[in-house]
This record gives C-alpha cells, sequence and structure tokens, in this order.
C-alpha cells in the first residue's frame, strides 16, 4: 500500500510540474525583468518557502548529495573570470543571481538577488589545490576580498588545480573530510573584475590556470540572449548567457509559498538537510519531493501552504530596495505569519487588478470554449514533440559525455602507463645509482680500514722504539748518576788528603814557630802574618779546586 501511495504520489507531482512549466522568459528590449519571473520560473523545480529571516527562499528539488556551484556544471575562463556553467535549466539564475546558504532543516537555500556575477563564490589556493564555496546572504564583496568574512569548512569544495577547467570536474573533486584538511592550509584569492562600476570575484588568473594546467586555455567571450534556451552553449570562442537586468518589485510573489515554521512543526522527521559523507551538506531527494508535493497539492493545508494570486507583469514595475543581497521585504505568509501591513492605497490597487484580472480570465474562457480541444491537442502536440526533443538532446548529450569520459579515461590510463614506464625507469636508474653508491662506500670503508690498520701499526713501531729509547736513556741516566756518585767520591777523598796535609803542614809550622819564637818578635809576627797569607791562599786554592755539583736532569719514563 506504502509502495502504491508512493507511486500515485510521484505520478501527482509529475503531472502537476508538466502542467506548471513555465514559457520561456524573455527580458524586453531596453527593459529588465523582476521577481515574479524568479518566481514563476523556479515554482515547477523545487518549492519557495518562507524564512522569517530571509523571506521568500527556494528549496530546489534536486539529486541526493546536491551542493551549489558543484553539481552539474563546470568552470569556464570569460573576460569576467572564472564563469559557472550550470546543467540545470534553472542554473541562468540560482549561481549567477543571489546566495546560497544551508538551513540544517531545509537543507540548501537559494536567496534571490539583483546583481549577475559570473558566479557568487569565495575562492582560495594553495598546496596544488583550489577552493571555491557559496557565499551566504549579507556578505559585501569588499569583506570577501579582504578576507574578513568566515565560511563554514563544510561549505568548500576542492579540486586539483590541474583540473579546473574540466567539463567533468566533479570527478576530481576531493572527498569533504580531505576538503577541511586543505582549505586550512590555503590563502585567498582576491582577483576581483569591474566592469560598469560593477565589481566581480573572478577567482584564479587565466596566466595561473595556464600554468597550473599546461595548456593554453581560452578564455571566451560573453554574449547575451533574451531567452533560457540558448543558454550555455558554447561556440568557437563565445558563450551565450542570459543575463537580463532585475528589478524587485513590492508586489511580487510566489504562487504557493510554505511556512518554513510550521511545515517544520508538522513533519519534524521529514527534513531535507541531510549530512553527506564526511560532514559536507548534502540534500535528501525523496523529502525535498515530499515538500514540493504539499506546496502544489490541488487542496493545499491552508496552515502550512500559502495560495496568493497571479501577479501582473506591466512592462515598467517599481524597483523596491532590494540590493545584490536581499533586504527582505516582508509581505503576507501563511499559517502562523502575521499579516503584513500595506498601504491602503497599494491593496486597493491590488484588489482591483485582480477584480479586472478575474473579469479578463472569465472572459476568455467564455470565449476560447470552442477551440479548448483544438488547444489542448495542439498543445500535447507541441509538449509530445518538445518531450522528444529533450530526450534527444538528452541522449546526445549523454553519448557525448560517455565519449568524452571514454576518451579522456583512455588519456588518463595512456599517461598513467607512461608515469609507471617513466616511474619504473627511474627506479632502475635510481636503484643502479643506488648500488653504484654502495660499492663505492664500501671500497672507500675498506681503503680506510686499511689506512686505519697502517697508522696503527706505525704507531706501534714508533711506541717500541720510544719504548727502546726511553730505556737507553734510563740506562745512560743511571750510569751517569754512578759516574757523577763516583765523582763526588773521589773529590770527597782528595779533600780529605788535602785536610790532611794541611793539618801536617800546619803543625810543623806551629813547630817552627814555636823554635823561631825565641828568636825576635818581628820576626815571629812576620812569620805569623806569613802563615796567615799562606792559609788563605791554601784556602782559596782548595775551594777553587773543588768541583762544582753538576745538576742531573732525568728523562721522563
Amino acid at each position: 500500500m506504502k509502495t502504491l501511495n508512493k507511486i500515485l504520489g510521484i505520478g501527482l507531482l509529475a503531472s502537476t510540474l508538466m502542467l506548471a512549466a513555465p514559457k520561456t522568459i524573455k527580458a524586453q528590449d531596453g527593459a529588465y525583468i523582476s521577481d515574479q519571473e524568479f518566481y514563476d520560473n523556479l515554482q515547477p523545480y523545487g518549492t519557495w518557502v518562507y524564512d522569517p529571516d530571509y523571506g521568500n527562499v527556494w528549496v530546489p528539488d534536486v539529486e541526493d548529495g546536491f551542493r551549489p556551484y558543484a553539481t552539474r556544471g563546470h568552470w569556464v575562463l570569460t573576460d569576467y573570470g572564472n564563469t559557472w556553467v550550470s546543467d540545470y535549466s534553472w542554473g541562468w539564475a540560482t549561481f549567477h543571481y543571489g546566495r546560497w546558504r544551508y538551513d540544517d532543516y531545509y537543507g540548501w537555500e537559494w536567496i534571490p538577488g539583483h546583481h549577475w556575477a559570473p558566479a557568487w563564490v569565495s575562492w582560495r589556493h594553495g598546496g596544488g589545490y583550489y577552493g571555491w564555496a557559496p557565499l551566504m546572504p549579507g556578505i559585501s564583496i569588499s569583506i570577501v576580498i579582504g578576507g574578513g568574512n568566515h565560511i563554514p569548512d563544510n561549505y568548500w569544495v576542492c579540486a586539483p588545480q590541474a583540473y579546473i577547467n574540466r567539463p567533468n570536474i566533479y570527478n576530481y573533486y576531493t572527498p569533504p573530510s580531505r576538503s577541511v584538511t586543505i582549505i586550512h592550509n590555503t590563502t585567498i584569492i582576491n582577483n576581483t573584475y569591474v566592469y560598469n562600476n560593477q565589481t566581480y570575484i573572478s577567482g584564479p588568473r587565466p596566466q595561473e590556470i595556464r600554468q597550473v594546467t599546461h595548456q593554453n586555455v581560452k578564455v571566451y567571450n560573453i554574449t547575451n540572449v533574451n531567452n533560457t534556451t540558448t543558454v550555455n552553449n558554447i561556440h568557437n570562442n563565445t558563450i551565450n548567457i542570459y543575463r537580463p537586468a532585475v528589478q524587485a518589485r513590492t508586489d511580487a510573489h510566489p504562487t504557493r509559498v510554505v511556512d518554513a515554521i510550521a511545515y517544520k512543526q508538522q513533519n519534524p522527521n521529514q527534513a531535507i538537510a541531510n549530512k553527506g559523507r564526511g560532514g559536507a551538506p548534502a540534500f535528501n531527494h525523496t523529502n525535498a519531493a515530499r515538500l514540493a508535493m504539499v506546496a502544489k497539492a490541488p487542496t493545499p493545508d491552508n496552515k502550512i501552504v500559502r495560495v496568493n494570486p497571479v501577479v501582473n507583469r506591466p512592462n515598467n514595475a517599481p524597483a523596491a530596495n532590494r540590493p545584490g543581497q536581499p533586504v527582505v521585504t516582508r509581505q503576507a505568509q501563511p499559517g502562523n505569519i502575521k499579516q503584513a501591513q500595506q498601504p491602503q492605497q497599494q491593496k486597493a490597487a491590488q484588489q482591483k487588478a485582480a477584480q479586472e484580472q478575474k473579469a479578463v480570465q472569465q472572459k476568455a474562457v467564455q470565449a476560447t470554449q470552442q477551440q479548448k480541444a483544438t488547444q489542448q491537442a495542439q498543445a500535447a502536440q507541441e509538449q509530445k514533440a518538445v518531450q522528444q526533443k529533450a530526450a534527444q538532446a538528452v541522449q546526445q548529450q549523454k553519448a557525448t559525455q560517455q565519449a568524452q569520459a571514454a576518451q579522456e579515461q583512455k588519456a588518463v590510463q595512456q599517461k598513467a602507463a607512461q608515469a609507471t614506464q617513466q616511474q619504473k625507469a627511474t627506479q632502475q636508474a635510481q636503484a643502479a645509482q643506488e648500488q653504484k653508491a654502495v660499492q663505492q662506500k664500501a671500497a672507500q670503508q675498506q681503503a680506510t680500514q686499511q689506512q686505519a690498520q697502517q697508522k696503527a701499526a706505525q704507531q706501534a713501531q714508533a711506541a717500541k722504539q720510544q719504548a727502546t729509547q726511553q730505556q737507553a736513556q734510563q740506562k745512560a741516566a743511571q750510569q751517569a748518576q754512578a759516574a757523577k756518585q763516583q765523582a763526588a767520591q773521589q773529590q770527597a777523598q782528595q779533600k780529605a788528603a788535602q785536610q790532611a796535609q794541611a793539618a801536617k803542614q800546619q803543625a810543623a809550622q806551629q813547630q817552627a814557630q814555636q823554635k823561631a819564637a825565641q828568636q825576635a818578635q818581628a820576626a815571629k809576627q812576620q812569620a805569623a802574618q806569613q802563615k796567615a797569607a799562606q792559609q788563605r791562599a791554601a784556602q782559596q786554592k782548595q775551594q777553587q779546586q773543588k768541583p762544582k755539583p753538576k745538576v742531573e736532569t732525568q728523562p721522563n719514563r
């Protein structure tokens, strides 16, 4: 039963989307489009939700894992810098006007804006990677390029620099957990482009991309087109882009809008937000489709969904104060949202316009009753033709992508094989060099060892010779000491003999003196003086003959 209800619900949603498919948007020559075009043309592809902080925001009905400026698109260099080329039919609006934010319940939400840009993102680079992240509402470009704003880590998408201009760049995104690490090791890219007093964030410069990709990357010229059917067509050096001037209208609003608070309270377990791998902000397609079904139900719950009257589109509508990132104008919203106060004149004008529109519609119904069957058949044929053409285009695009992917895969494989061969040759050459270096080192070590052995032998021989010399020196010193002692003994003996001789002579002299004492006193005195002189002479002679002691130094042992 649940499966049947699911099938019926999907069928109802598909029918609703087909009936609500918008006509091609065309900007009036020299004029503009308004908020109402955003509301009307994005309605079939998602749900408009009233957020108390940002006003009417758009929640896309997309595949699981959707991320803005990452899913189904790629980067192309233009005169304005790096421009995001989306594969979504609604990408002309949501990736070039306004901002994106991630809500914990509704997931990725787009907030409308009124200034075109190649992409509303912030850029970083470093470590061989580029990183980019959608800008949240309320952040000016001057703050972004100054590095003052803080973008959550899980908003960032990273890819190697070499693949930045690849149409299939999504195949090279790093895992979200890895992206967080990369971003913390990068620096901001603050390149800008100014045109007609409007500043754009341009991202990496062409010369830098050419350097990191080693390719002569083209810089495409932008050709303005007046509808969305030829958007993103690239021919030669030009790319078709639909970028009309946008002005706000105070009376613009979605035909169906969901009260964010009321829906969340009624469906607490049906969140569209879904954390992907590595904590990356992702999408739950099943719950997004359920939200769209609630909004487009034939008889919606008026406590959750507000059905607004169709807004007329005059050629010139008064502009409201809604800058590049919107300052929200509060308006009547469903459920428990208070009715915004509007001037009486504006309310009366709206009532009058509604009455006139109702009368015109009644008249048109009466006038077309007879042609209704023909128009329905014609519409069915046209729709079938459009569907067939779209299917053919999808098949052709799929075939082209498959062929391109096959070529790229083959090129990658060839490059990998070449890299493997080069790496193998490099490893072999490196191994040979390492082996040669090892052999040279071994030879050097052997030579060093031989030298050390020779040096040790020389040192041993020198030590032996030194020991022999020391022994000889010791023996000589001993001999010299013995000779010295012998000489000292001889000198002592000579001195004793001399002293004995002197004593004998003195005794003889004393006897002679005693004998001569009787002689004259003068002779005695003369003899005494002579004796004293002789004694002094003898003492001096003895002192001169006495050898001086020699100081011998013994060699160190």
